[in-house]
């Protein structure tokens, strides 16, 4: 057989297979091809699934998108916070909890004024950092009041104090045990005055108590037990302050009788 005619024979059937093919698709109805599933909860695609783990991170709920209700009410609406000065009066929210004494809020970095809390590796450092955690949570709004008379420190951290949703942090760590007053910025703070403060190592000298038996005669300013373990100057928030002999905690003194720098 020629070539020519095997090869006619071989188009012939490839048509007449195209032909009967299109010819079957054609009665099939077009119901046949429509797609009537509905509610389909098949694995979503990769970025949807990326998308819907950041919402739910976030506090969202997911329902075909993400829709976001913010459930952090301004503490403004619950606490009367009045920011005296003329500094920073900032409403932030909390992003990272340091420490006792520190907090990241927004792209701010919070240093909390006259007080101080343990340092990591110290004793009460777990106990300081969880209370504030407690008291002012990520994603909460806090109220930062920065200090007037010394608004930042030497790490250039913001420098003031702290409203949360329960009440001023500075306060709250005094008063739960879990900080101390730094006397030495008691005469360098916007807030040494405030009661807290006052009440937890800021107060002036009380001269009437000077006078009292139950004080060291060699320190009339203020008072000192005449047992009082030893102290360094730095251990007194005061400058300046009289001390006679027999001086029995040795602190420096001018020919005066006058402590004029006690660092």
């Amino acid at each position: 057989m020629k070539p020519v005619i095997i090869i006619t024979i071989i188009i012939g059937i490839v048509i007449v297979g195209i032909v009967g093919a299109i010819t079957i698709f054609a009665s099939i109805p077009s119901e046949t091809w429509q797609d009537d599933r509905t509610g389909f909860t098949g694995v979503p695609l990769p970025d949807e699934n990326k998308e819907k783990i950041d919402c739910l991170s976030r506090g969202g709920l997911w329902d075909n998108g993400c829709s976001i209700e913010r459930r952090n009410v301004s503490i403004q609406d619950d606490i009367d916070v009045t920011c005296l000065g003329n500094k920073e009066c900032l409403v932030l929210n909390v992003s990272k909890i340091i420490d006792g004494d520190t907090i990241y809020a927004d792209s701010y970095k919070i240093r909390l004024s006259l007080v101080n809390t343990p340092e990591k590796g110290e004793p009460g450092f777990t106990q300081a950092t969880s209370f504030t955690s407690m008291s002012c949570p990520l994603g909460s709004q806090i109220i930062v009041d920065q200090d007037d008379r010394q608004p930042y420190d030497d790490y250039d951290r913001m420098l003031g104090k702290v409203y949360c949703e329960t009440g001023i942090l500075n306060e709250m760590l005094l008063r739960n045990g879990h900080a101390e007053i730094l006397p030495q910025y008691c005469f360098t703070s916007e807030f040494t005055d405030e009661s807290w403060a006052q009440e937890y190592g800021c107060a002036k000298p009380d001269l009437s108590k000077a006078k009292s038996d139950e004080c060291d005669s060699s320190y009339p300013d203020f008072c000192i037990a005449p047992n009082h373990p030893d102290l360094d100057c730095g251990d007194i928030p005061y400058k300046r302050f009289t001390v006679l002999q027999p001086d029995p905690h040795r602190l420096m003194v001018t020919k005066m009788g006058l402590v004029v720098n006690h660092r």
